[in-house]
């Protein structure tokens, strides 16, 4: 009896604790360091037409990325979203709370306007970017391959639809059962303080927390003070 039982433990896969999903232009490569950074059974993934999965012609919208990372949780997981990748982990928290323990949010935008939208899509042109960023359109290739440009064009029109219909509205929040960290770093010129906290007194269980010098992008961030924010907050 003990040998059937060792024989069990060893085939069955170790459930996955926490699941991180990368931002708006990412991918699982963008999460990998903060992964290794915290330890087993933590997984990255790429959500829908990027990545690994950047050929796929899906519907770029919250709700198909957040269907997609569903069918990775076996069980109550805690989701972490980078940017984009927090508005995703909301939307499956609220729409499936039996799945998800608890949702921290990194660096996530709130306050979806037309105005907004179209502010952010500004900077959303891959023939500028070639010409006045390489560099970063060499990260997009490494990441996405040849299918950048598409994945960008397709990002620009999901945030235009967020834009004028924003999915996480104050009955949406309101409606949150876990736990959720919101996550800012002071230096971020993307995400205000007062939409972080807008949403934080929305949610009936949520906390904000601000990593002091951090800007938005995830690979300026100091993850160690990250790690550590995050590993004292569970």
């Amino acid at each position: 009896m003990f040998l059937g039982m060792r024989n069990f433990v060893i085939l069955c896969p170790m459930s996955i604790k926490t699941i991180l999903i990368h931002g708006a232009l990412g991918s699982a490569k963008q999460m990998q360091p903060l992964a290794d950074m915290l330890g087993a059974d933590v997984i990255c993934i790429d959500l829908p037409g990027h990545g690994k999965l950047a050929d796929d012609s899906v519907s770029y919208s919250v709700a198909a990325m957040g269907e997609e990372v569903l069918k990775h949780l076996d069980g109550p997981t805690k989701v972490i979203g980078y940017s984009m990748g927090g508005y995703v982990a909301l939307w499956l928290a609220a729409m499936h709370p039996e799945k998800v323990k608890s949702v921290v949010t990194i660096a996530t935008k709130f306050d979806w306007t037309p105005e907004g939208a179209q502010q952010e899509v500004r900077m959303l042109n891959a023939d500028k970017i070639l010409e006045k960023v390489p560099a970063f359109a060499k990260l997009l290739e490494d990441r996405h391959r040849k299918h950048w440009p598409d994945v960008m064009q397709r990002t620009a029109d999901m945030m235009l639809a967020l834009g004028n219909t924003p999915i996480l509205t104050q009955k949406v929040l309101e409606k949150l059962k876990c736990p959720v960290l919101i996550v800012r770093g002071s230096e971020d010129s993307m995400v205000s303080k007062a939409e972080s906290l807008w949403a934080e007194r929305l949610i009936p269980n949520a906390r904000y927390a601000e990593l002091k010098g951090q800007p938005h992008p995830l690979e300026k961030v100091n993850l160690s003070l990250l790690v550590n924010l995050l590993k004292t907050s569970e």
